[in-house]
């Protein structure tokens, strides 16, 4: 009588665990990802968006996430002029952010210009294999299965950087 309740528990705290795993290793790879484009210390790898995943925010991961499931959307803007300023992220009803394409070969990637404000967000998605989670369908249907997107963001201004590394037209 007891057991399968214990294993029910058991499940759902593994359940939580990789999430919360996941999420703090793509929050901690985004911080430093978003910093080495601050700094503008892009290598030449890194003039595409799979160049940026791979040999920049791929390199900060932890292992045992694979670097092919991973979603990254870098656009940056302006605060004056034609850039829009961060409202260019923000939809038109103002409710809420402008959806990532969950397709990573199809996201935005500018990583901008000296002085240029970025933003940085990152998908991963986390197998959802929990009873309660699947019950509740906090799982989202995608080429991976059912999964829950661990997801993080940064906002960022690039440093007043002298030379730029990579030139990727924006």
């Amino acid at each position: 009588m007891v057991m399968p309740l214990f294993m029910l528990v058991f499940v759902e705290i593994l359940q939580c665990g990789l999430y919360i795993f996941c999420y703090a290793a793509v929050e901690k790879a985004t911080a430093d990802a978003s910093r080495a484009v601050m700094l503008g210390a892009l290598t030449q790898g890194a003039s595409t968006a799979n160049g940026f995943r791979e040999t920049v925010f791929c390199t900060k991961l932890i292992a045992g996430l694979s670097c092919d499931r991973i979603i990254t959307s870098l656009q940056t803007t302006t605060l004056t002029g034609s850039g829009g300023g961060f409202a260019a992220f923000i939809n038109p009803e103002e409710t809420g952010l402008v959806p990532v394409v969950m397709d990573k070969d199809r996201t935005p990637y500018c990583p901008g210009a000296p002085g240029t404000y970025g933003y940085i967000q990152v998908f991963y998605p986390v197998p959802v294999f929990s009873f309660l989670w699947l019950g509740l369908n906090l799982g989202t249907d995608s080429t991976f299965g059912k999964v829950s997107y661990a997801r993080a963001a940064i906002a960022f201004r690039n440093e007043p950087f002298t030379t730029r590394n990579v030139q990727v037209p924006c």
